[in-house]
């Protein structure tokens, strides 16, 4: 769907999120320049045409560029999960909802046998082309065609943002998961969601689309996991960093974005299955 909107609304936005970073400690004389720029920025009433997408067409429309394009939410992801998966023992793995199949690409580099599954076929397309050695499948991450206890390993990056709910998905990921089993999931960070981080993304055309990402809190996570029998081994947040903003940058986006500096980015979560109760 085609929607007009006001570039104004989210570099004002940066810029008011910059005087709120630093209240009540900057001193006035430094803040009226900030002030200034939130002004002239509220005062451009420049247009721009964004094509809204649901997560169904919108990364089938994605796939096509996916990796070929830049993006700084994979260079703050991406090292921190790399590291947790290196450190994972077990032979079986699932990577859920792996998309082009990066993840999927990082557990068999590790050394496990993996299946990857994903509701886009066109994701999946590239996903078999540039990981043979992984086994690949439709599906969805609400019902996974896998029997209980199925993966040591279990990994779903980036995608439960797209998702109303956390507790469905979250149950269904642990119940394929052998007991004990490791689950690592990441998402994009409540806090950028909070702050207008969505799933953008450029269509072959050049036209700029996005798909939402829903707000889920740690709170809703701890939830969920505490629900189907996960234990929390820790959190990690990567954050804004310089790299991840000169990344942006290279894209042409606005220099307002240097107020997200060193906020988080990412959420990460390693957890463990409970083993069985043995009476």
């Amino acid at each position: 769907m085609e929607r007009d909107v006001l570039s104004a609304q989210f570099i004002a936005g940066l810029h008011g999120l910059g005087l709120l970073r630093t209240w009540p400690f900057l001193d006035a004389e430094s803040a009226l320049p900030r002030l200034s720029e939130l002004e002239s920025a509220s005062a451009d009433r420049r247009h721009e045409s964004l094509d809204v997408r649901d997560a169904a067409s919108g990364y089938d429309a994605w796939s096509t560029t996916y990796d070929v394009r830049v993006n700084p939410l994979l260079l703050a992801e991406q090292p921190a999960i790399r590291t947790l998966i290196e450190k994972l023992p077990g032979e079986r793995a699932l990577d859920a909802a792996c998309g082009t199949g990066r993840l999927t690409r990082l557990l068999v580099d590790a050394g496990h046998d993996v299946i990857g599954v994903d509701s886009s076929e066109s994701m999946l397309r590239r996903a078999r082309a540039s990981i043979p050695e992984a086994a690949f499948q439709s599906a969805s991450l609400l019902e996974l065609p896998f029997p209980d206890e199925s993966f040591s390993i279990v990994c779903c990056g980036l995608a439960m943002t797209h998702l109303a709910g956390l507790a469905p998905a979250i149950s269904e990921l642990a119940r394929v998961l052998t007991r004990p089993g490791h689950l690592l999931i990441s998402d994009i960070h409540p806090v950028a969601v909070a702050t207008g981080a969505h799933a953008f993304f450029r269509l072959q055309d050049g036209a700029r689309a996005v798909v939402r990402n829903e707000l889920h809190w740690h709170g809703e996570y701890v939830e969920a996991f505490a629900s189907a029998g996960l234990q929390v081994r820790r959190c990690l947040e990567p954050r804004f960093s310089q790299e991840v903003l000169d990344a942006f940058n290279s894209k042409g986006s606005p220099p307002a974005l240097a107020h997200l500096l060193g906020l988080p980015y990412v959420l990460i979560w390693d957890c463990v299955r409970d083993a069985p109760h043995v009476p």
